[in-house]
């Protein structure tokens, strides 16, 4: 390989208001030189003293963001060699492609020399652009005047606070760069040979016609056999099906299994981001309640009804977060699982479960995934690695019930015949060697201690005026507010002293309620005590005196670290 050292043109914001710092500004360009074809496999990086020095910044700034680079697979290294561009970064994109890509990039850079780089404005500016050609020369499909009314709320990469509460943070910074690195084990990519027998390893392990469709099946192996020890889920790796996001994976189901105008059953309140791919397929959202148990398994549809059996609306899929019920942080009873999977055989209806963080219970011993009792082959089983290990680690995946493995190879062969493996393979090696139940062992620990920080801080500051729901798994907790509170203002204020968290009353499709979505991964102890000190004059603000809680009703701090947003007497609903 032929081996070149690049001058690199790297332009830094370096305002004090700056969106991104340095590192993470460093990083980022050098990603997008690489993903652009700027920067070529084989490329040599100039060493991290003579960028640093070029930049004007701190040699460990540099240095940082080349580690980031090579945990992800971007460049590597060797010793007294250099840092280059990875192979698999070689095939040059063509130039019309590049031209046409900076002509769409050209108002987004002048926006962000003017103003800093915007999610939200980018967002927008692709929804216009949508609605915009729906009445154009060329008439856009159903589809695509179906997704230009839908809110993407939630989606895209907002600007960084300093005070990071979104419940989808987390401690990036406690992962194992070096143990990853040592376990991983990526081959020399100057070996010739190394790629050759890559090759050949993997084709050893495709044992059917799907499997190239399906992802890696020594990745699959190593997650159903993680699953199956971790989460008691039933699954060979047969089943798994690995894509770069859960949201992937909801897209392609919500293609196979929805028809326009056809119910879909979720929890009320849910998590919004999914209803896009269901929406875009036409369908009519159906929320059902949830309480201090979970998911209301007696205000199901009644399969018995003759109407509701007749119905061409009537539900195929129902999407439930029993472990950690999101956003409100309940699980769902033991009883309640098992009626739900019986109401799913006699109404015929196939359950997405979306063990989001199930992987992250900080109190006592998990129930068994509805997978896991699901003796019916009718559950589908989601789940992702962004939170168990780093939120760049954009992989999810899913367990399939059998009958349905070939029609999401096929799906995938429709849209999709040459996904990226580099993660999924990585992430195998990771749970091989042992080294994600110890990551997670550890992470358990420290979420429980910034959990209990941001619960004692709660309890100290606003402790007659929030309602704290149990938070005995994942990163996040509710802190439920009086009624009549606007949580969405409330969120924009915080917003501007530099708070951000999630606003729970966006969560409901009817009765919404005002509420604190709270996130503790990504602020250490001190730092969350601080964020509340901060948040507490606003919310008092937000909040009319007269609806402030009774305050004998005030919980003590170890209470409210697992203690519930429902009261004794249930006069505290969500």
């Amino acid at each position: 390989m032929h081996e070149r050292t690049v001058d690199l043109l790297l332009p830094l914001d370096r305002r004090r208001d700056a969106p991104d710092g340095l590192t993470q500004q460093i990083y980022a360009q050098l990603r997008a030189a690489i993903l652009s074809g700027r920067l070529r496999a084989g490329d040599r990086l100039p060493p991290t003293r003579d960028l640093a020095k070029q930049l004007g910044v701190a040699r460990l700034t540099v240095s940082t963001a080349y580690e980031w680079l090579r945990a992800e697979g971007y460049v590597y290294g060797r010793v007294g060699a250099g840092t280059y561009v990875a192979p698999v970064f070689g095939e040059s994109r063509p130039a019309v492609e590049a031209e046409a890509e900076a002509e769409d990039a050209a108002p987004q850079r002048a926006h962000r020399a003017a103003h800093g780089p915007s999610a939200t404005d980018a967002i927008d500016h692709a929804v216009d652009g949508i609605r915009r050609a729906v009445d154009g020369p060329i008439t856009l499909s159903a589809w695509a005047r179906r997704i230009a009314a839908i809110s993407l709320n939630g989606a895209g990469n907002p600007p960084p606070a300093p005070y990071d509460f979104r419940p989808s943070a987390g401690a990036a910074d406690a992962f194992p760069w070096a143990r990853w690195r040592k376990v991983v084990g990526w081959p020399d990519p100057a070996d010739r040979g190394a790629g050759r027998l890559a090759e050949a390893r993997e084709h050893a392990f495709q044992a059917g016609q799907w499997d190239a469709l399906l992802g890696p099946y020594e990745a699959r192996a190593a997650i159903a056999a993680w699953l199956r020890r971790s989460r008691a889920v039933r699954c060979e790796a047969e089943h798994v099906l690995i894509a770069g996001s859960v949201q992937q994976i909801l897209a392609l189901l919500a293609r196979l299994l929805v028809e326009p105008g056809q119910r879909l059953l979720i929890e009320d309140p849910s998590y919004v981001g999914f209803h896009a791919a269901f929406l875009a397929e036409g369908a009519l959202l159906h929320g059902v309640p949830v309480d201090e148990s979970g998911l209301r398994a007696d205000l199901l549809p009644d399969p018995a009804n003759a109407d509701a059996r007749a119905a061409e609306a009537a539900p195929r899929l129902a999407v439930v977060t029993p472990s950690h019920q999101y956003p409100t942080g309940v699980t769902l009873s033991l009883d309640r699982r098992l009626q739900l999977l019986d109401w799913a055989r006699r109404a015929r209806v196939l359950l997405v479960e979306d063990d989001y963080d199930g992987d992250l219970r900080l109190e006592g011993q998990p129930l068994e995934a509805l997978r896991g009792l699901d003796d019916r082959d009718q559950v589908i089983y989601l789940g992702t690695f962004s939170k168990a290990l780093y939120p760049a680690m954009r992989l999810g995946y899913a367990v399939l019930p059998h009958w349905l493995i070939e029609p999401v190879a096929r799906a995938r062969a429709a849209s999709d015949r040459h996904p990226t493996w580099h993660d999924a393979i990585a992430v195998a090696r990771f749970i091989e060697a042992g080294e994600l139940e110890r990551h997670l062992a550890r992470m358990r620990r420290l979420y429980r201690a910034r959990r209990d920080a941001l619960s004692a801080a709660l309890h100290a500051e606003l402790g007659d005026v929030l309602r704290v729901g149990p938070a005995e798994a994942g990163i996040h907790l509710l802190a439920r507010l009086p009624d009549g509170t606007d949580d969405v203002a409330l969120a924009a204020r915080a917003r501007e002293a530099g708070i951000a968290f999630t606003p729970f009353s966006p969560h409901y499709r009817t009765a919404a309620r005002p509420g604190l979505l709270l996130g503790f991964g990504a602020l250490d102890e001190d730092r969350l005590r601080e964020g509340m000190r901060l948040l507490a004059p606003l919310v008092r603000q937000a909040v009319p005196a007269q609806d402030a809680w009774p305050s004998a009703n005030v919980r003590s701090p170890a209470v409210t670290a697992t203690g519930s947003v429902f009261s004794a007497g249930g006069s505290v609903q969500l």
